[in-house]
């Protein structure tokens, strides 16, 4: 059983007022005590305003920090100054899934990482076809699914974990921008051999960007996972690494480098139709890792 947990959301350019009160109405029926600590990074001043409400709940910290720092510093701050040593760190913008939600988590034991994975509507909005077809078909399993490679699918949108560990093991400095410091996080769990319990309770994720925002993102994630690689020789199980590797064995990297300049606004163009393709998708960030990874003078 869980004795005691602090539910960590950081926040930047939105709502989190449904997702707090949903996590509140929750919480007050454990028998155990409980925090949720909402820090904003930065946000616009109309999210400022309507967040501001928390401040009127009792068991809320609400913080704005004076200037935007990222995703993985905000994370850090966020576990560092958690009044309890079990921590839940959720996304801005998911929901729920279920009305037991934390129940689950604080009966689930005392592993020391436990994911609860994540799940889609089944409708989207139209201009963010492409992020839901990316998540319905990458990001959204089963537990059964994801612990059979525990440390790939390891979301911070939605993971319990000890403070203590998290401290330890989370490399806040190494991660710039957006992408990939749950994949650090996940490595580092690995080279230590230390177990990760994947848990049927997901949250929804409900804030799907646009085609050219994520895209945008694609591009930032991919450039953290070529500097990861050059830096900690991390990335080599990713299913997009993969593929380079294959490439690389045949010869084809030198053909995808010369397929850049052209073969990626075709690309971009297809991702950003109604009709978007996973495979082009696939393809666009191999040829940005590829891209990436002979630029020796980027990192």
């Amino acid at each position: 059983m869980v004795s005691e947990l602090s539910v960590l959301i950081p926040v930047y350019n939105q709502p989190v007022i449904a997702l707090v009160e949903a996590l509140l109405q929750q919480a007050r029926s454990l028998t155990i005590p409980f925090e949720v600590r909402v820090y904003d990074d930065g946000s616009n001043q109309e999210i400022k305003k309507q967040n501001r409400a928390c401040r009127n709940l009792p068991e809320v910290t609400y913080l704005e920090l004076p200037q935007n720092v990222g995703r993985s510093q905000i994370r850090y701050q966020l576990a560092t100054e958690a009044a309890f040593h079990t921590l839940l760190f959720l996304d801005n913008d998911v929901l729920p899934a279920s009305l037991f939600f934390l129940q689950k988590y604080v009966q689930q034991g005392q592993a020391p990482v436990v994911a609860g994975g994540v799940t889609y509507a089944d409708t989207y909005p139209a201009e963010a076809v492409l992020r839901w077809k990316y998540g319905r078909a990458r990001e959204q399993a089963t537990s059964a699914e994801r612990q059979k490679n525990p440390y790939q699918r390891l979301f911070f949108s939605n993971m319990l974990v000890s403070k203590t560990l998290f401290l330890e093991n989370f490399l806040a400095a190494q991660v710039q921008g957006y992408g990939h410091e749950d994949t650090l996080f996940a490595w580092r769990l690995q080279e230590k051999g230390l177990p990760v319990q994947h848990l049927e309770n997901p949250v929804v994720h409900l804030g799907l960007e646009p085609g050219p925002l994520f895209l945008l993102k694609a591009d930032q994630a991919v450039y953290n996972l070529a500097r990861l690689h050059r830096q900690l020789q991390l990335g080599k199980d990713s299913r997009l690494f993969q593929v380079y590797c294959k490439a690389k064995k045949w010869g084809a990297v030198p053909l995808l480098q010369q397929s850049n300049t052209w073969l990626l606004p075709m690309l971009k163009q297809q991702l950003l139709s109604q009709n978007p393709r996973l495979w082009c998708f696939d393809l666009y960030r191999l040829l940005l890792l590829t891209r990436y990874l002979q630029k020796q003078n980027l990192f």
